[in-house]
């Protein structure tokens, strides 16, 4: 630049004149842009969501834009994208890329940039040309642009990409832990789960290993614990389970099927299709010898089975009602029923017996002060009448219904089943009077919030059980996943109402699916978007197909007849160019089909890999995967060096150590390296199973082991195999190879 001004003149230079005129007025040229308006008149918006740091986002069709906390201010809706205010910024995509805007309202003017992330932690990672730095909130360049991608701040590290590895940096750009990892996630409570050759294991912020890294599976878990897991050879998955806090002990080893959090802290796990408990520092309570265990919701007392009789334990494991009891033990409302020698027994909950009953043969749980019970219809060869007792086990409604019991409303309405001309039709019975409400019949009755309703478009109230006239829906509908939601339908047109009726979506869409990840899709005018977990259209209508959000922020989208993936808050993330996508959750990768190949991308939608390849298939336990190419298999490794070239017509999955493949209708075998150790003569050829593979050659059909010396196995030998082939085929199938 020295050289420059010594040898022009500055004031026979234009392009001179300019540049010290911008020099001196840095701001007007590339400093901050102030977006702000005045805010006259109200404007309806598309969304508005939760205000953060003074400032709502706000979308009016496709645009985002921003309205102040107090409501006189707006940042106009001008941007294709936006996030909240977070760390003092909010991230804003325009069509010349990605920009920041201040909490003033200012546009960072100097940066854009192809890709960025949000700030956090005073700093936040953009891409300039090809590699990714960091800025300050002055738009200032404070870590240097060298890495192949990189993430937002969390405890004082991000993780970097250094070509297809990842590490962490501090705020200094230092690399403290070394970009030696497939994966590595932010950290929390210290520690970041880390993958290496499809190991996990957790990591501090100095790169030290408080769990070492021979773990198949790390999951965040209930606040500061963490589930890990080991692949189990038996059942071919990752089913034995452990249990690591934030400091990385090893709370519970991994021969755990299952591990829950039940109530107030405790942990329920299943070891051998048994159940036990222990506390939330690893302690054992009771041990795993129990067929069922139930923590009781509101009660410090525990039920559960064993050997074929049930029980009451307190949370200690001391038994307060001993292992007598036949038939699952039934509690609600304070009110325990137990079953023994033919007698159902109502106890309070502090095991005081109130009443027994011989006569009869099944009992219900109490619902508002009142629990079904049946006796024996003695006119037919099979069927039960019911009836109704109170809390103090009195007889209030002796059996004489034939069907149709379901629970008692606040307001002493019961569902009842009377048989007419052999079919049993649901009635109305008011518990306190005795008599039916009206005697019209009805078909599978249901209840939800104050209605009682019928998939026929008969509704009626829950407090008198008298029917709803004018009653605006023509259907409810509850969701599967969340049952104090329902989707309703009126002309056509379908809405989502919660137990109050309150209207959480207008009944003006055409579809309602229900909620995953806090997201829901909505269709309307033939479009899809999504609705966030407040109910606003979070991700606007404007998709041909979306599907349910994956691992968990991302799912694919569909548009103009070519599909891609956007993330939980609608930044699309892979690009709608593309003819199917298809998500591998063991390496973390997402396979994006074209007709000329498959594009691989990574789950922060970086493009890894081009290929012509027809297939790829989803990692196993092994950092490598089959593809296949001009209709020949080969294997390439997880940095997508090629192992073996596409050689074969076909392979198998791996078991005993083993995978078939096949050339020009001819079989061998290949080991867990890829060699091939049996050579490829077989006319027929099938998977190993408990060590013994049927082949055939030159005609004859025999068996041999997995060193290929010819065998004759026992007809016991031939039955446990058979069932292990059985057993393969009716549940998981093995997508490794």
């Amino acid at each position: 630049m020295k050289i420059f001004f010594k040898n022009i003149k500055a004031h026979n230079s234009p392009l001179v004149i300019l540049f010290i005129a911008c020099s001196s007025l840095l701001t007007s040229c590339f400093g901050p842009k102030n977006l702000v308006t005045n805010r006259n008149e109200i404007q309806a918006y598309d969304y508005v969501g939760d205000t953060l740091e003074g400032w709502t986002l706000v979308r009016k069709d496709s645009l985002w834009g921003y309205v102040s906390k107090d409501g006189k201010k707006t940042i106009k809706p001008a941007f294709l994208w936006a996030t909240d205010f977070a760390d003092g910024m909010a991230l804003v995509e325009d069509i010349d890329g990605y920009r920041y805007i201040n909490s003033q309202g200012k546009l960072l003017r100097r940066i854009k940039a192809s890709h960025a992330y949000s700030f956090a932690e005073g700093l936040a990672p953009i891409q300039i040309k090809d590699k990714w730095g960091y800025i300050d909130q002055k738009g200032k360049v404070v870590i240097k642009p060298r890495f192949d991608w990189a993430m937002p701040f969390h405890g004082n590290r991000a993780a970097v990409s250094i070509g297809l590895r990842k590490g962490h940096i501090n705020k200094n750009g230092q690399l403290i832990i070394p970009a030696v990892y497939e994966e590595s996630s932010a950290f929390k409570n210290g520690l970041a789960i880390v993958r290496k050759e499809f190991r996990y294991g957790l990591m501090d912020t100095l790169g030290n290993f408080v769990l070492p890294h021979h773990f198949d599976e790390i999951r965040h878990w209930e606040d500061k614990y963490y589930r890990v897991g080991v692949y189990d050879p038996d059942t071919r998955r990752i089913s034995k389970l452990g249990l690591a806090d934030a400091s990385g002990n090893l709370l519970l080893d991994t021969v755990y099927t299952n591990i829950e959090l039940q109530e107030q802290g405790f942990i329920r796990v299943n070891k051998n299709q048994l159940y036990g408990l222990y506390d939330k520092k690893g302690k054992e309570i009771i041990s795993p010898e129990y067929t069922q265990l139930e923590l009781i919701k509101g009660e410090p007392i525990i039920v559960a089975e064993k050997d074929k009789r049930w029980g009451f334990m307190d949370l200690q494991g001391k038994i307060l009602l001993p292992f007598e009891y036949e038939l699952p033990i039934r509690i609600s409302e304070e009110r325990i029923w137990a079953h023994q020698a033919g007698n159902s027994i109502l106890f309070d909950t502090h095991f005081q017996e109130i009443k027994r009953f011989s006569k009869y043969n099944q009992v219900f749980v109490f619902s508002n002060g009142y629990a079904a019970v049946s006796i024996k219809d003695t006119s037919v060869y099979s069927g039960n009448l019911y009836g109704f007792v109170d809390r103090d086990g009195n007889e209030v409604i002796p059996p004489q219904f034939d069907g149709g019991v379901g629970n008692v409303t606040a307001h002493g309405i019961a569902v009842v089943g009377i048989k007419n001309h052999g079919i049993i039709r649901d009635h109305l019975l008011d518990i306190k009077t005795g008599s039916l409400v009206n005697k019209k019949a009805y078909s599978d009755l249901k209840s939800f919030g104050p209605v009682i309703y019928t998939n026929y478009g008969d509704f009626l109230s829950l407090k008198t059980g008298q029917e709803i006239r004018d009653f605006p829906y023509s259907s409810i509908q509850p969701l599967k996943h969340r049952r104090e939601l329902a989707v309703v339908r009126k002309e056509r047109k379908v809405g989502l109402i919660d137990t109050n009726m309150g209207e959480l979506l207008p009944v003006e869409f055409e579809d309602v699916k229900d909620i995953y990840q806090d997201r829901m899709q909505v269709k309307k005018d033939g479009k899809w978007g999504f609705a966030d977990e407040k109910f606003r259209i979070r991700i606007p209508i404007e998709y041909d197909e979306v599907s349910y959000f994956h691992i968990p922020e991302l799912t694919e989208i569909r548009q103009n007849k070519k599909k891609g993936v956007m993330d939980r808050y609608g930044r699309k993330i892979i690009p709608t160019h593309y003819e199917f996508i298809s998500f591998d959750p063991k390496s973390d990768r997402i396979y994006a089909e074209k007709s000329e190949g498959i594009d691989v991308f990574d789950k922060e939608g970086r493009l890894l890999f081009v290929s012509d390849f027809d297939y790829i298939g989803f990692y196993g336990r092994k950092p490598y995967v089959a593809f296949r190419k001009n209709d020949k298999i080969g294997f390439m490794d997880y940095d997508f060096h090629i192992l073996v070239d596409p050689t074969y017509d076909r392979i198998g999955s791996f078991y005993n150590g083993l995978a078939f493949v096949v050339v020009n209708n001819r079989g061998g075998y290949i080991n867990e390296d890829l060699e091939l150790v049996l050579p490829v003569e077989f006319d027929d050829i099938e998977d190993f199973a408990l060590g013994i593979a049927q082949v055939k050659k030159d005609g004859r059909e025999y068996f041999i082991d997995t060193q290929g010396q010819e065998v004759t196995p026992t007809q016991e030998e031939l039955d446990k195999r058979d069932a292990e082939i059985a057993r393969r085929k009716s549940g998981w199938i093995d997508f490794s190879s």
